[in-house]
Formats: C-alpha cells, structure tokens, sequence
C-alpha cells in the first residue's frame, strides 16, 4: 500500500527564489522555505512532520491548520540550525511567535509558500530580521489600496521608476511588512505602513525612510535595506538589523 499524500511537497534550505546575495543581505540568519497544497492536507501531516498541533489551530479552517504547520515546519528548521532542535514555537498574547529569547526570527506565507529566517540575536542595541511575501496585487485594486500603503510622494516617485506599479506598490506593502517584523521586537506595538516610506527602489534594494520616531533609537529620518526578488506572482522581501 502507498504512503498517504501529504500537504507538503517540499522542504528546502534557503529563500525559495531570488538572487543569491539576499542571503547575503541577511547572513548569518539561515532561512528555509516550504511548498505546500491546501486541497492536500489532512490533520494527520501535523504527526508525519513532526509538529504539534495545538488546540487553538486545530478547530480552525484546512487553510490556517495548512498554513500554521508549513510555518512551523521552516521554523523547526530555523531552530535547528541554530541549536534549539525541540523547540516548540508558540505564539504569543499578540499573537507573534515567540522564539527562545536569545534568537530572532521571522515568518511569513502565502497559499503555497512558507518561508522562515532566524539566528542567535546579535550582541547590538538595535537588532532584529523580517521577511515577507505577497502574491502582486490585481491591478485594479490598486486604485483603491495605494492610499493606505504609501504616500503621494510616493506614489509620484512610483511613476518615474521602470517597474509597472503592481509591482512597486506590492514591493512596498512586503517592505514595510518586513521592516515591522524586524522592529517589532523592539517597539512592540504596531505602527503604519504610512510611518515608512520607499525612497530608493532599484537592483533588487529597497531603502525605507522612517517618518515618525517609533522610539529614542528608532528616529525620524532612520534608513533600512531591504531585499527584494520578484516572480511573475510574487515578490520576496528580506530585511536584517544589527548585523553589520
């Protein structure tokens, strides 16, 4: 008799596409993706992975239990790497993963794609990871989402660049979603997708500008590099504090 099906197709070291020096960008986090299918998916992958499902995730929908254990199997693997290889990722009150205290890392995912970063947290006032991805927003939607993601200088500075806006724009939202993971850990309460701004897109960087102080180290003004990588469907952001 043939091994049931499982939900998840593959599980594999590093981001899933995108130019090599993004990892680069983030060195020395290490970062594993997933490649799962919903219409797959029985409770009983949880067991075959390896990963506890928890009361909480277990009366949800087939797409958050899916999801949930594609996330924590790339976290499973993070936490190998960097020596927590029984770790049991739970989330938070606020609902954040809450990692060993002496490592930071980040999550993210889309219908079919998982994919997590981490490392041991470097010794820096100021330091954290984040990652993001997002499939391009339909091109009629953005008319009316735009004004809540960027700013209308923004957007002006969107109209020079060679990239179509779909593009830019979902570059964007990845960015500054990226950018509040990686800060959250230290501001730990959430700001707007409007206190950053792109004021740089170009060879795969995205540089973000604060526009309000988030916190004493955290001025006006701050810039952060981001990373970016795009596919006909999605793009890729990674972003690292504190490891220069």
């Amino acid at each position: 008799m043939s091994d049931p099906v499982s939900c998840i197709l593959s599980v594999d070291q590093g981001l899933p596409f995108g130019p090599a020096d993004l990892l680069t960008l983030i060195a020395p986090a290490r970062a594993w993706s997933c490649r799962f299918d919903i219409a797959l998916y029985r409770n009983e992958d949880f067991a075959a992975q390896g990963v506890r499902l928890p009361p909480s995730i277990a009366g949800a929908a087939v797409k958050r239990r899916g999801e949930y254990l594609a996330g924590r199997i790339v976290a499973g693997r993070v936490l190998q790497d960097v020596g927590y290889p029984h770790f049991d990722l739970l989330a938070g009150e606020d609902r954040a993963p809450g990692w060993p205290d002496d490592v930071q890392g980040a999550l993210t995912h889309h219908a079919t794609l998982a994919v997590g970063i981490g490392w041991r947290r470097p010794d820096r006032r100021l330091s954290g990871l984040g990652i993001d991805i997002e499939t391009l927003i339909n091109g009629p939607r953005t008319l009316e989402l735009w004004p809540g993601i960027i700013s209308a200088w923004e957007h002006e500075y969107f109209a020079t660049l060679p990239l179509p806006f779909t593009v830019a724009l979902t570059l964007a939202f990845s960015a500054k979603e990226s950018l509040f993971k990686a800060l959250y850990p230290s501001v730990r309460r959430y700001f707007d997708f409007l206190d950053a701004r792109v004021v740089r897109l170009a060879g795969n960087r995205i540089t973000l500008e604060l526009v309000v102080e988030l916190t004493p180290d955290l001025p006006v003004g701050m810039l952060f590099e981001c990373g970016y990588a795009v596919t006909d469907y999605d793009v890729l952001t990674v972003l690292a504090i504190g490891n220069d």
